[in-house]
């Protein structure tokens, strides 16, 4: 499941997907500056990291906004946005 996490709703989203096996965090709009610590792929629309300055820790992947939209047709999806 894709988890669409941005920095207001943060926590009870991280704490969702936590518990989801299967959970592949997506970080967007002021979610980029978060560093989750999750035992699950988490991502950062580029977009929104370049427009922001941040600096990705080494283990968060940039993701053109075109593949989150991609990867929300293709899945199901929880926001937290």
């Amino acid at each position: 499941m894709l988890y669409l996490i941005d920095k207001p709703m943060a926590e009870i989203g991280l704490r969702t997907a936590a518990r989801d096996p299967e959970a592949h965090v997506v970080l967007i709009q002021d979610g980029v500056y978060l560093s989750p610590d999750i035992d699950a792929p988490v991502s950062a629309v580029a977009r929104d990291v370049t427009v922001r300055g941040v600096d990705l820790p080494p283990d968060i992947d940039r993701i053109p906004y075109d593949d989150v939209v991609a990867a929300i047709v293709e899945q199901e999806v929880k926001s937290f946005v």
